[in-house]
């Protein structure tokens, strides 16, 4: 392994603190949250006082920038072995040009298989479907990089529940430390407490997956209509089931009453966001438990906005809702459980107003990214030495 403590970045050549590398395997254009979560990693380190290379593969193609806070490698896309290919060559090209990064953090195990050569504190984020899924030849190199992996970040109880299923010994270099929000600007509370007048605004956002549930809600959707509620509900986002649930829509005659979207930008999904009352996310886990929802970042953002999310308790988001305090934790598998929730959601605006606004603030207390990467990094005393693990479980 390539090991040269002369050459680690320092105060005057590097972050006040010295370097950080990120690795991920997605990026901007490419939608999903694994975007998200490497730009926030790199601002959040760099407003701890770490200089930031970013190293990741998109479809935007190859390309070197300064953007902000952080130093982005863009390796494009391509057949994976010449993307993980491309990405150890820009690598090995940074770590000659020095200064050599304190630690290396990959957003997923497998972007953490180019980090492997330097010896280096290694930091990986697990988030559930990554490692549930992998069987075969995929778990043994899953395995293999984890056990070499310094320090095991799980972006939830469920992420690591599902770690240590399949490989308890990892339990002490496992913690949780969940994720902070993406919204630029939360609604202020006077926007908030005007909430409530009208039909009410419902909305889901993100990846249109099976695990999404979005066809219960379609049809919670529909029960609330036949109960003489005046309701509008937004889909945004785009994926796989996208053509299915337009089917959907179509078949229970909600063509008046809900707009599939599409993939909207940061900006767009900013304005929807304000504009909504509720949040309805009654995802649920699919190939026996393997196909979670590991942090839920959709449902973060809905509660920074004040928004009364309903959720499902299958997986990450049930974890940041206090259930009849701060928004609805349903099963998920129960379209009358939706259906009840969302009724009394609908019935009660001074009551989800209420519970929006606490769930604001208890986001607000305990969702940052920036203490999410004071996690990732905590008792990295010495950009020479090891970063020593303790048995430690973070509640939030």
């Amino acid at each position: 392994m390539f090991h040269d403590p002369s050459r680690f970045g320092r105060p005057d050549t590097a972050g006040s603190r010295g370097v950080v590398w990120i690795i991920a395997r997605a990026f901007t254009p490419d939608g999903g949250s694994a975007p998200g979560y490497a730009r926030a990693m790199a601002s959040a380190y760099a407003e701890l006082g770490w200089a930031v290379s970013l190293f990741a593969c998109s479809t935007a193609g190859r390309q070197q920038t300064q953007s902000g806070a952080y130093q982005l490698t863009d390796v494009g896309s391509g057949r994976p072995w010449l993307v993980q290919l491309r990405m150890l060559c820009a690598l090995f090209a940074a770590w000659c040009r020095g200064p050599l990064p304190a630690a290396i953090h990959a957003c997923t195990w497998r972007a953490g298989l180019a980090a492997l050569p330097f010896a280096v504190p290694l930091i990986v984020t697990v988030h559930g479907r990554d490692i549930a899924r992998p069987t075969g030849f995929s778990f043994r190199l899953m395995r293999f990089m984890l056990d070499r992996a310094t320090r095991i970040v799980a972006v939830s109880e469920a992420a690591r529940a599902l770690l240590l299923q399949r490989l308890p010994h990892l339990a002490d270099r496992c913690i949780v430390a969940r994720g902070g929000t993406t919204a630029a600007r939360a609604t202020d509370r006077r926007a908030i407490l005007s909430r409530g007048t009208g039909p009410a605004r419902i909305l889901t956002t993100g990846r249109l997956l099976p695990r999404k549930n979005i066809g219960s809600a379609l049809m919670a959707v529909r029960a609330a209509l036949n109960s003489g509620h005046a309701l509008h509900y937004r889909i945004a986002g785009d994926g796989p089931d996208r053509a299915r649930l337009q089917e959907w829509i179509d078949e229970l005659g909600l063509r008046d009453h809900v707009e599939l979207l599409g993939a909207v930008d940061a900006v767009e999904l900013q304005r929807l966001r304000a504009e909504a009352d509720i949040f309805l996310h009654p995802q649920i886990a699919l190939d026996q438990g393997a196909d979670i929802e590991g942090f839920g970042f959709g449902v973060a953002d809905a509660m920074a906005e004040g928004l009364l999310c309903i959720v499902g308790r299958e997986g990450g988001p049930a974890e940041l809702i206090r259930d009849g305090e701060t928004g609805f934790v349903v099963d998920g598998r129960s379209k009358d459980a939706i259906a009840r929730a969302l009724d009394a959601a609908l019935r009660h605006p001074a009551l989800r107003t209420a519970m929006g606004l606490r769930a604001r603030q208890w986001v607000v207390g305990n969702l940052s990214w920036r203490r999410h990467g004071q996690l990732c990094l905590d008792e990295l005393q010495m950009p020479t030495g090891p970063l020593a693990v303790q048995p430690v479980r973070v509640a939030a």
